[in-house]
């Protein structure tokens, strides 16, 4: 019967990882190529190849995994799953403010203690901007735009495709959907470098895929995290404001990042403690399926 096929069986984590390294490296190889010949309307060090290179990376995977799905088979309308008509939207919004609280406060927190032991590197990521002016890029205009594009509609799209899609179901396959949780949310917060604050993140958009069954949810609750990070972004770089750019004004702030924390802590790690899934929970791709996860080719 071929509802019963899995999937998830042969799509495996380390196939996903191989690809994406391989097209990172063939990207990398083409631009660096192009370069060498004076082919590229920029330099080999402008800033803009960093969105560029991410928008091609991950869409150039989900592309790699969507092909694939053809041949396993899997079903692409069971893995999104079901558009939400009756989504409690404003307790959404409610619920990412919350989970952006917490991250901006596990940086604070976490990044305090590393800057006693790597100052310059903490130093460095203050300075990181997602917009940029006209004395730090040839084309401000054409970088900021693509910045924008990869952070509100590429990331939130491929990046839960990938983690919440692909990789939940996976590795649910393999140990259980509790693990799966833990393991997609650390990849996910050792990839974004706030491994704290965005482990909880992953932890929540997943429990937001497995109560929602629909991956729709997820990827819009990531695009408006990301919004008000821009949002933040863009207003800390407007002239009346001061944005915290040193390390002695950072550590000086440590209260923030401690207000953060207590301020949303409690109704975040409420939500993953009433959504935390039993053992036996079934993954939204099978379910949206009406399959057992357990069925075999």
């Amino acid at each position: 019967m071929a509802g019963c096929e899995n999937p998830f069986l042969v799509l495996k984590a380390r196939l996903v990882a191989a690809v994406f390294f391989a097209i990172a490296a063939g990207l990398a190889l083409v631009f660096s190529t192009l370069g060498s010949l004076d082919l590229l309307p920029f330099q080999g060090d402008d800033p803009i190849l960093g969105p560029l290179l991410y928008s091609l990376v991950f869409i150039g995977l989900c592309a790699t995994i969507l092909l694939a799905m053809r041949r396993l088979p899997l079903d692409l309308a069971a893995l999104l799953g079901p558009v939400p008509r009756q989504l409690a939207w404003v307790q959404l919004l409610w619920l990412v403010g919350g989970v952006f609280l917490f991250s901006l406060g596990a940086f604070q927190v976490s990044y305090l203690g590393l800057s006693l032991v790597a100052p310059g590197l903490v130093e460095a990521t203050l300075h990181q901007s997602l917009l940029l002016s006209a004395d730090q890029a040839t084309a401000p205009g054409l970088y900021n735009g693509l910045m924008l594009f990869s952070v509100l509609v590429v990331a939130p799209i491929t990046e839960e495709f990938i983690f919440r899609g692909v990789l939940l179901h996976r590795w649910g396959v393999k140990w259980g959907v509790r693990p799966a949780i833990v393991l997609t949310s650390g990849l996910f917060g050792v990839l974004h470098s706030n491994l704290i604050g965005l482990f909880v993140f992953g932890v929540v958009m997943s429990l937001l895929y497995l109560s929602t069954r629909s991956l729709l949810v997820p990827m819009v609750a990531h695009a408006i995290n990301n919004a008000i990070a821009f949002g933040i972004d863009f207003l800390a770089a407007r002239p009346p404001a001061h944005a915290i750019d040193t390390l002695a004004e950072f550590r000086s702030s440590w209260w923030l990042g401690i207000l953060c924390l207590l301020v949303s802590a409690p109704w975040v790690l409420r939500y993953v403690a009433y959504h935390w899934p039993d053992r036996q929970a079934r993954l939204p791709y099978f379910i949206n399926q009406g399959i057992g996860q357990g069925c075999r080719p």
